[in-house]
């Protein structure tokens, strides 16, 4: 197989969201782990944020294609003005990081506040290595949400495709 034969074949297949097993584009279900591509578009962060919540992980996705019901301006947004505080991922549901950025936050408060105090006594200066970590952190999450790089997660909402079944019925019934 050549290169360009390759990079077609990359060209015309995505990633299973579930499993990270490779599909055709075209292809309806994921062989790998049986997740039908059409009942991701009744795919909701907010019933995935509820279920994490619950600390249920069983049929959480993670995907970098945004629900519905996930804006991609608010993410921006929250992501440049609170991202220090992890606000983008309190908006997805992401809470662990969340509150690792939170507490990211308040180390760097108190070490603000402490440096002329403990400036002198230090040889070394590795009070500020979680710092930089913590800022290459928010800058590197902030470059996934502008490139779409950010996994969102997502539940397939089961009573939400149900209904929108059971009207395109009645309306064929109808019609």
């Amino acid at each position: 197989m050549s290169f360009r034969d390759k990079l077609r074949m990359m060209r015309d297949t995505q990633k299973c969201p579930r499993c990270g097993e490779r599909y055709i584009s075209a292809q309806e279900k994921c062989s790998e782990c049986g997740l039908i591509f059409s009942r991701l578009q009744y795919a909701s962060n907010k019933v995935a944020k509820r279920q994490l919540m619950h600390f249920n992980y069983d049929y959480v996705v993670y995907t970098s294609k945004l629900p519905k019901d996930v804006k991609k301006w608010k993410l921006v947004l929250y992501s440049i003005f609170l991202g220090l505080f992890g606000g983008h991922y309190f908006y997805v549901g992401k809470f662990g990081k969340a509150i690792t950025m939170c507490i990211g936050f308040v180390y760097l408060i108190v070490c603000t506040i402490l440096n002329p105090i403990l400036a002198p006594y230090m040889e070394a200066n590795y009070l500020y290595v979680p710092i930089g970590i913590y800022a290459m952190a928010w800058i590197v999450s902030m470059v996934f949400v502008f490139f779409n790089k950010f996994k969102v997660p997502i539940l397939i909402d089961n009573s939400v495709m149900e209904e929108e079944i059971n009207k395109k019925r009645e309306d064929f019934d109808r019609g």
